[in-house]
């Protein structure tokens, strides 16, 4: 699509008042950190999803909705949950979430409500995300979400597509990340995310860093989910599920991003916690004195700041810190750690527009709340589920006739004045080269740019791939692009490089694309020395044996002074001979606990890398982890499996 025409649709969109109708529906959101436990089985999640209001003994409202997207996370976070394709727990939540709609909703009701499935997505990582020289397996993680939609809707909902985006290391790290569904309800494009973001009281950067992962890379297609650049995955679609076919080999015409739809709603486990410390906040709670707390609670705190969140909205919190309970009471955490209570289950949400006109000329809110809490009663859990009810208002039908009017006299405006203004920038450094030379394997050299807009109007630029471009997937922009830059503004960009590639020599073109303007031509010219983390097995430097000592020689010392020193021709090369030494030596090998957040916060693996390099594979002073990790960089490294 030419930038004319974006801009034509961009200011259609900005009248569609005039040719849309507008109509109001409820949606039913939910979110619940269940803690790897399953609900017992005489238990229902009613008071979790039936929401009434009473206003007086013998009138109440219940509301109906007419969608409901149920996120839940930590559902297995077993050894065995990380490994095998096993969907039994996706299928018994799935059951318990049903049950008890069906329960709320469906059963004995005059209207004949049914609900549908509409889809449900876990994250998931495939194994050739982490190394082609690991075997083909999936790890399952533990955070899933459903979406149902009332059966009188289901013909309206349509280009339903689902996303998997996982955070940490290699993608696997700490069991976080985030899935998403979204779907075009009537006329209106809707995304629901569930997220599970980092833990511990210290962690905010570490949220933020993994809100902005999924917020960046979660990405939907129109036409079948598939993998690519390893973010999206696909399962079989269930017997009621409306998910896309697999079988069907078209290629997707349009690609979304979570900004890109006109309603969002975020939920999940968060993990924000509040700022204050623990005797206050316990004293609060048991004053019911709670509004304090919320001017200390993390996420608020950095939503304020535009860190995170920018442009969602979270009503007013009336309810408790919903974490962390001793299991089956109201006590909060008793154990050791004695965890400070927080409002880590959030749900948040985001509309295009604040407001709409009626049929009557009237502004209606696009989002109100009619209810945020949680269910105080549900305790099986050390987290209580939190859900919010929503009356939003639904481009319900489009007058075509009107809307085709309307382009039409907008095209003749743009006509007039397609060529009024130009946006112009100027670039600094000048001319923009990014040079890195002998970058180490696991360096991540960086790159400031400056864009000033030194036209008559607003600007907006982005950073795209040529047409040539091979080193793309290697780059991180900070902030994300697209920029929009106002008139004598400056954006600050910082571009990073990854150095975990066995490419020895990189010469590339990126385009800085102006919107309406002229593009900018950055060279990126990298040198790297990859050491051994770029060899292939045949090509690593001979393994040596002290036939006197009975042992491998792992430096270079005295190696051929010695009638004793032998070359071992057919053995493995020395480095990994060390490395396996050493954690077979040691027996503590604790996958959990390697990949443990705590843990993989604490790792610097940039001296063991240094001794590496030096050809020095005496690693016995070094921890257990860091040993595991190097050894999982050199394996995932190598040219071939």
């Amino acid at each position: 699509m030419s930038n004319s025409l974006k801009r034509l649709e961009i200011r259609l969109k900005e009248r569609e008042d005039e040719y849309i109708c507008y109509k109001q529906f409820y949606i039913l959101v939910g979110t619940f950190n269940v803690n790897n436990r399953q609900a017992p089985a005489n238990i229902l999640l009613k008071e979790w999803f039936y929401k009434v209001t009473y206003n007086n003994e013998e009138n109440k409202q219940m509301y109906i909705p007419d969608i409901i997207a149920v996120g839940f996370q930590e559902i297995d976070t077993s050894g065995g949950a990380y490994i095998y394709d096993d969907k039994r727990k996706e299928d018994e939540w799935e059951y318990m979430v049903r049950k008890t709609i069906k329960s709320c909703y469906e059963k004995n009701n005059e209207e004949n409500i049914k609900f549908k499935l509409l889809n449900r997505v876990r994250l998931m990582v495939k194994s050739s995300q982490i190394s082609k020289s690991l075997a083909s397996v999936s790890f399952f993680l533990g955070i899933l979400l459903f979406v149902y939609v009332r059966s009188t809707h289901i013909s309206k909902c349509t280009l339903i597509s689902r996303s998997s985006v996982p955070t940490g290391f290699m993608g696997i790290a700490g069991n976080k990340g985030g899935v998403g569904i979204r779907f075009r309800f009537y006329e209106t494009d809707i995304c629901f995310v569930n997220s599970h973001f980092a833990s511990g009281d210290g962690q905010t950067q570490r949220r933020n860093d993994d809100y902005q992962t999924v917020e960046s890379r979660m990405a939907f297609t129109d036409g079948p989910t598939y993998s690519i650049k390893d973010y999206f995955w696909y399962t079989p679609t269930t017997a009621e599920s409306s998910a896309p076919n697999p079988q069907n080999s078209s290629v997707p015409s349009q690609w979304w991003k979570i900004s890109d739809h006109d309603i969002i709603f975020w939920c999940g486990d968060m993990n924000y916690r509040i700022s204050q410390p623990n005797e206050q906040v316990r004293k609060a709670i048991s004053e019911l004195s709670t509004v304090p707390l919320q001017e200390k609670d993390q996420l608020r705190c950095e939503m304020k700041l535009d860190h995170v969140f920018t442009g969602y909205y979270e009503p007013t919190i009336n309810f408790l810190p919903t974490y962390k309970f001793d299991i089956n009471t109201d006590n909060y955490d008793t154990s050791e750690k004695l965890r400070t209570p927080s409002w880590t289950d959030r749900i948040l949400y985001r509309s295009k527009r604040l407001k709409v006109l009626n049929d009557n000329q009237n502004e209606l809110e696009t989002i109100q709340t009619i209810n945020y809490s949680c269910a105080t009663n549900i305790k099986f859990s050390d987290h209580r589920p939190v859900s919010g009810l929503y009356l939003v208002v639904i481009k319900y039908e489009c007058d075509e006739k009107l809307s085709n009017r309307i382009r039409e006299e907008l095209i003749r405006e743009s006509d007039r004045i397609e060529n009024e203004l130009i946006p112009a920038i100027e670039v600094n450094p000048r001319p923009p080269q990014i040079i890195f030379n002998h970058i180490r394997y696991l360096d991540k050299p960086n790159y400031s740019l400056i864009i000033k807009n030194i036209g008559e109007c607003t600007c907006v630029c982005t950073i795209v791939p040529s047409s040539i471009s091979t080193s793309f997937q290697y780059l991180t922009f900070s902030p994300n692009p697209p920029y929009t830059i106002n008139i004598n503004q400056e954006q600050h960009i910082n571009i990073s490089f990854d150095a975990k590639t066995n490419i020895k020599q990189i010469s590339d073109i990126l385009i800085l694309h102006v919107e309406n303007g002229a593009d900018t031509f950055i060279t990126l010219d990298i040198t790297l020395d990859n050491g051994p983390f770029s060899l292939s097995l045949d090509e690593y430097p001979s393994t040596y044996y002290d036939n006197e000592n009975k042992k491998y020689i792992y430096t270079n010392d005295n190696k051929f002074h010695s009638e004793h020193i032998i070359e071992m021709i057919n053995d493995p090369p020395i480095i990994f001979i060390s490395l396996i030494d050493c954690l077979r030596e040691r027996n503590d090998v604790n996958l959990l606990f390697i990949f443990n957040n705590d843990i993989q916060d604490s790792l610097d693996l940039i001296p063991i890398r240094n001794q590496i390099y030096e050809n020095n594979y005496d690693f016995i002073n070094y921890s257990t982890p860091e040993i595991f990790m190097i050894l999982l960089h050199l394996l995932q490294s190598l040219p071939q499996p």
